[in-house]
């Protein structure tokens, strides 16, 4: 089996902070020279070396470069070239292993004994499109060659359990709406914990086995959702890599486009765009590159809209809206997974209000989105979250058409929804909605309600 690499780690931090192999050089040898390991040569040749891989950089220039990027010193001496640089994009195991079904095995326990943690490091192998597409080209050859649990070893169990195992991770996902994910987190965090201890000691047939590393996989990808919410986007972005190679492990192409999606969708609620198009791209090919689910092809058509209305291109949003809504018609059948019973006509439509209020489209946003807001039956119906992210864009809406006021009154609530549900998506957005307003000649109700927004503190941390 071939066990390839993503792009060389180099490659990907020196992307992330858009820098070409000459500046690069420079600022190497710049620090090089300023934490007195004397002068180096600053050529642009000697960076791509070393990302080929051909070339290992001496300590010294391999200690520059650990103080550029916040690593210590103990870290670059105990992991060696290249691995240590993996530790300055937060995944340094999970991203650094070959793709094989111990090493599946593996990240799904560290990412399960993992602590949550509060961080402002959120970027990795999603931030840059080639990292995207070596990633992708990396899922393809691991599910490729995927491997099986052992027939014997350990405790024996079969697909009745593994059935108990996914109807309790569905139930997780209905608590989540319920309540949001605070009281969720150590819930899922305990389930997280069972199913990679299961795959590493337990026995069972290959059926089964397929079917426990996709429950690993979507309990992953959960993980990382709720990890987005709290803040902790670096695990976050572990959890999605962990999620990705339980599916290759599993060779289950929709788990792994599903992981992919959701990645996509972090970087939207963190306001990086760069790849995300590209992400989303990989991730409906991967859906279709065996047994196409309807229902995850609306979803990732719908995030594609948003995506397209942040940079701006309102026919791409027309095409996308017009896809998702056509695949959201369609029959469900047995290749939907269980993650797309989210995706309700309530929910489409959210996002295409989403997309419209992106694009300043005022009318066309509230069109879409009132109607849920008119009836009580009907918005009882949308998860409280959701229901505080529609708020908060319907407030968008009337701010693009200069209209504050009507705006704020829309969102006073929020901080108080936030104060007993904390979610860093809705805070996000509720951030950039402030900023928006405070930019446009706000009026007196609009200045007394940015006054007392300044005084908050985030229950929810804000990248």
């Amino acid at each position: 089996m071939n066990v390839q690499k993503i792009r060389h780690p180099l490659a990907l931090l020196r992307e992330q902070k858009g820098m070409t192999h000459g500046a690069y050089a420079m600022l190497v040898a710049q620090t090089h020279a300023e934490l007195g390991f004397g002068t180096m040569a600053a050529r642009r040749e000697k960076v791509a070396r070393w990302e080929s891989g051909r070339i290992t950089p001496e300590t010294s220039a391999q200690l520059a470069m650990a103080h550029l990027h916040g690593v210590p010193r103990t870290e670059v001496e105990r992991l060696g070239w290249p691995d240590w640089l993996y530790t300055a994009t937060g995944h340094s195991e999970v991203l650094s292993a070959p793709w094989t079904y111990g090493s599946a095995v593996e990240a799904m326990n560290r990412i399960a004994h993992a602590s949550p943690r509060a961080t402002e490091h959120r970027y990795g192998v999603f931030s840059c499109t080639d990292g995207i597409a070596d990633l992708c080209a990396a899922w393809l050859d691991g599910a490729a060659g995927a491997e099986w649990l052992p027939a014997e070893r350990g405790q024996r169990i079969d697909g009745a359990t593994v059935a108990v195992l996914e109807d309790r991770q569905k139930q997780l996902h209905h608590l989540y709406a319920a309540i949001g994910g605070r009281p969720v987190q150590p819930l899922a965090d305990t389930e997280l914990r069972m199913i990679s201890d299961l795959i590493r000691n337990a026995s069972c047939d290959q059926p089964t086995g397929a079917r426990l590393l996709g429950l690993a996989a979507d309990a992953a990808t959960f993980a990382g959702w709720l990890a987005v919410e709290s803040g902790d986007q670096t695990r976050a972005q572990s959890a999605f890599l962990t999620s990705m190679r339980c599916a290759a492990a599993a060779g289950d192409t929709r788990r792994g486009a599903y992981a992919m999606l959701v990645a996509a969708k972090q970087k939207i609620d963190l306001w990086d765009l760069p790849g995300t198009s590209a992400l989303l791209d990989a991730a409906r090919r991967l859906c279709e590159s065996s047994r196409p689910s309807p229902r995850m092809l609306a979803s990732m058509a719908s995030t594609h809209a948003l995506v397209s209305a942040m940079e701006g291109d309102a026919d791409a949003v027309a095409r996308q809206l017009d896809t998702t809504f056509d695949l959201y018609a369609a029959e469900r059948h047995e290749d939907d997974l269980d993650c797309t019973e989210w995706l309700t006509l309530e929910a489409v439509r959210l996002q295409a209000g989403f997309a419209h209020a992106y694009l300043g489209g005022t009318q066309e946003a509230l069109d879409y989105l009132l109607p849920l807001y008119d009836h009580e039956a009907v918005a009882t119906s949308i998860p409280d979250r959701d229901g505080a992210l529609g708020q908060v864009h319907i407030a968008l809406a009337h701010a693009s058409a200069g209209d504050g006021d009507t705006a704020v009154q829309w969102v006073r609530n929020i901080p108080e929804s936030l104060e007993q549900s904390p979610s860093f998506c809705v805070e996000s957005h509720f951030q950039h909605l402030l900023a928006r307003l405070d930019a446009e000649s706000p009026t007196p109700v609009v200045r007394d309600f940015l006054q007392s927004q300044r005084h908050r503190t985030p229950r929810a941390a804000v990248a």
